[in-house]
């Protein structure tokens, strides 16, 4: 029985280990079939928010304080183009700058984020970024994906160079997921990982014309007799593929058994039902699709919530190169926007669509007994936006590349947490100044919080390995001396 290239290709994942490796069997190598374990433990996920994100309508000054914020974001943002009046942002009030001590609140979309702050499962980090900013996408993702602001170290990702310490026992180990088909640089390393763009992609390849079980089964068995005698009767690289080849199958099968209609708030926001979604209103976006897969990985095979072993995630939203047509926000009910497809409202809609994503994702975790516990979930962003708006001060205002800008940070606060450590909520860093003579020179707002500060304690707080280890890990960044600290995790 033969297979032709046309039925390995429509079956986009399953191509690769018969063919030419990328995609999900790209980085599976000699996996076992049991778990490893570092395959086992706390949960983490990455949310990678591309395209470098207006934080400052993300997070934004509602007042003064003994600073200038509020009075700075009204004179370069003004109203009718991007700015944001105080008089919208009650309902999502948070702490205060700790700084100037002036009042902080998120985008009125973000009400459910909000919520999560007041329960004490946010922390917010602001002004967040590093030292000598570069502003290309290009550059300034590579040195977020490797945590090194030089670029002078390893080509490795810091999470990569994570799973690799917490994995240096076994090369078996598969303990992470890139949700997008390609892997991410945050994970090169030796240790592999699984990528993939969804789990219906998780099938044999066989030509959907063959319907008959029987030729099925003997054509799955056909695959599989390939790689067994490449492990059991070859050497070196060749043994190698058929170790990948075998277990890429296992993997397949477990994983395509997660089921996704186990995530009843995110399914309920993407159909249009339940607390996060607009009733009748389908919101299919990306972020929402990505967080819902994350969840059944984390559920693990089914029946019986069997663990997979990856327990490392990472999902991203795109669309935040808003030079342009940024929007301007309206005071609308947030149903009839959604209905309408937000007009004249870009930035918003992105704002609603982290909201509403992570915010049902956060109760189908708090929904689940082990998950609640053992759950943190952070956000990047190449870098911020400029503090100063583009344009004619209207709707098609936008903003250029910028420097420092907020992150979040989700979790199982104290009495919630399976181990130890539990996320303090609270605002953390400092808000940059955006007042001109506090800018610099290109216009754009001061770092005040390293970002390998938030690796530092994700690493050694979270996933538990030592403080030098972390250090070492961040190219020698030590963020237990750093005097910017954050604390988030305790």
């Amino acid at each position: 029985m033969t297979f032709t290239r046309r039925q390995f290709m429509k079956a986009g994942v399953a191509v690769s280990a018969a063919s030419a490796f990328p995609s999900i069997w790209w980085r599976v190598r000699e996996a076992a079939a049991t778990l490893d374990p570092c395959e086992t433990g706390v949960n983490l996920v990455i949310v990678h928010v591309e395209g470098g994100n207006d934080g400052i309508n993300m997070v934004i000054p509602k007042s003064d304080g003994t600073g200038q914020n509020r009075t700075a974001y009204d004179t370069v943002r003004l109203p009718g183009g991007i700015n944001i009046a105080q008089s919208s942002l009650a309902a999502t009030q948070i702490g205060n700058d700790p700084l100037h001590n002036g009042e902080l609140a998120l985008h009125p979309h973000m009400v459910g984020l909000k919520a999560l702050y007041d329960s004490g499962n946010l922390a917010v980090m602001c002004g967040v970024h590093y030292p000598n900013p570069n502003l290309s996408h290009d550059v300034s993702s590579t040195i977020w994906y490797r945590a090194d602001p030089s670029l002078v170290g390893p080509g490795s990702g810091w999470m990569g160079r994570t799973v690799d310490t917490l994995c240096s026992a076994s090369s078996s180990a598969v303990p992470a997921v890139d949700t997008e088909g390609q892997l991410n640089p945050l994970f090169y390393g030796n240790t592999s990982v699984f990528a993939f763009d969804s789990l219906s992609d998780l099938v044999f390849p066989v030509s959907d014309a063959i319907t008959n079980a029987g030729l099925k089964s003997a054509y799955r068995n056909s695959f599989s007799n390939i790689y067994s005698n490449a492990v059991n009767n070859a050497a070196g690289f060749l043994k190698s593929i058929g170790a990948t080849g075998s277990t890429a199958s296992d993997k397949v099968d477990l994983y395509g058994s997660a089921n996704e209609s186990l995530a009843t708030n995110l399914n309920g926001l993407l159909h249009g039902s339940g607390a996060f979604g607009v009733s009748g209103v389908r919101q299919n976006f990306t972020l929402a699709r990505n967080l819902r897969t994350v969840f059944a990985l984390m559920k693990g095979a089914q029946p019986g919530n069997q663990p997979l072993g990856c327990r490392i995630f990472r999902v991203s939203i795109g669309g935040f190169d808003t030079h342009t047509d940024q929007g301007s926000y309206t005071n609308t009910a947030i149903a009839t926007k959604v209905q309408n497809g937000f007009p004249g409202e870009y930035h918003g809609s992105l704002m609603h669509h982290i909201d509403r994503a992570l915010s049902a994702f956060w109760a189908d975790v708090q929904g689940d007994a082990v998950l609640k516990g053992t759950t943190v979930l952070m956000t990047f962003s190449e870098f911020g936006r400029r503090v100063e708006e583009n344009g004619d001060h209207d709707q098609h205002s936008g903003t250029d590349h910028g420097t420092a800008a907020p992150q979040f940070v989700i979790g199982p606060k104290a009495g919630e947490s399976a181990i130890a450590t539990h996320l303090v909520g609270g605002v953390y860093g400092a808000y940059p100044e955006l007042d001109t003579p506090n800018l610099d020179d290109d216009g754009n707002a001061v770092f005040q919080l390293d970002f390998r500060h938030i690796y530092g304690e994700i690493i050694n707080r979270w996933l538990g390995l030592s403080g030098p280890t972390a250090k070492s890990i961040l190219g020698g960044y030590d963020y237990l001396t750093d005097p910017a600290s954050a604390n988030f995790l305790a």
